[in-house]
């Protein structure tokens, strides 16, 4: 088991709430819930794929308009959950 590491975090009474719900209903302690969702967010990270920047877009404008373009991709993401 690798060597863990005490720390302190804050978060909203409710957020707790309601992941102490979620450790009763799996049977585990609240500390191994936030563990799960630590590793799960630190395992989802994405990281830039080596091709980025390799190939022509086709559009003059991407760089310029690089934030609005990613804006656009989190919303269309968030709007298909």
């Amino acid at each position: 088991m690798a060597r863990m590491s005490r720390t302190t975090i804050m978060a909203d009474e409710a957020l707790l709430d309601e992941l102490r719900e979620i450790a009763k209903d799996e049977g585990i302690s609240l500390g191994e819930v936030i563990r799960q969702g630590l590793e799960w967010r630190a395992r989802g990270r994405r990281r830039v794929p080596s091709f980025i920047g390799a190939f022509a877009s086709g559009h003059s404008d991407t760089s310029a308009r690089v934030d609005e373009l990613i804006a656009e991709y989190i919303r269309e993401k968030h709007a298909c959950r």
